[in-house]
């Protein structure tokens, strides 16, 4: 699964979802095409996947420090089965955007490519040693 920001500010905000203090980030970009992105904003799409405002509101923090199984993991997977890329949410924090992708590049349609025109990232992992 790749979490995606629909803004910088967004994937900061989303980068640090503890108390604990800053942790390193890099923010990347990145263009998605063709992606069938379900929209869990959209309260006219709620009942077909029995969508409750208690279920977009799961702390999925939580879920992963208890090793658990999220709820809206378990939506994820029912989207994918029914043909969906991946979802977008907001963000927990001033209606901010999320994209949550579970399939892209590989056997479909769904194509992510980095933005990297001046070839400033990386291309091993050197420079992490």
């Amino acid at each position: 699964m790749l979490y995606l920001s629909a803004d910088p500010t967004t994937a900061m905000v989303e980068s640090q979802p503890s108390l604990d203090p800053f942790k390193p980030v890099t923010l990347i970009s990145y263009v998605l095409r063709n992606a069938r992105v379900f929209d869990t904003r959209d309260p006219n799409t709620h009942a077909q996947y029995d969508i409750t405002p208690d279920l977009l509101a799961t702390n999925w923090y939580t879920h992963v420090v208890e090793q658990t199984q999220a709820p809206t993991w378990d939506l994820a997977d029912t989207l994918a089965a029914d043909g969906f890329h991946g979802a977008s949410y907001a963000s927990m924090h001033n209606d901010l955007e999320n994209v949550a992708l579970w399939a892209w590049n590989l056997n479909s349609e769904a194509i992510l490519r980095v933005i990297d025109q001046d070839r400033r990232l990386p291309k091993n992992d050197k420079s992490w040693r």
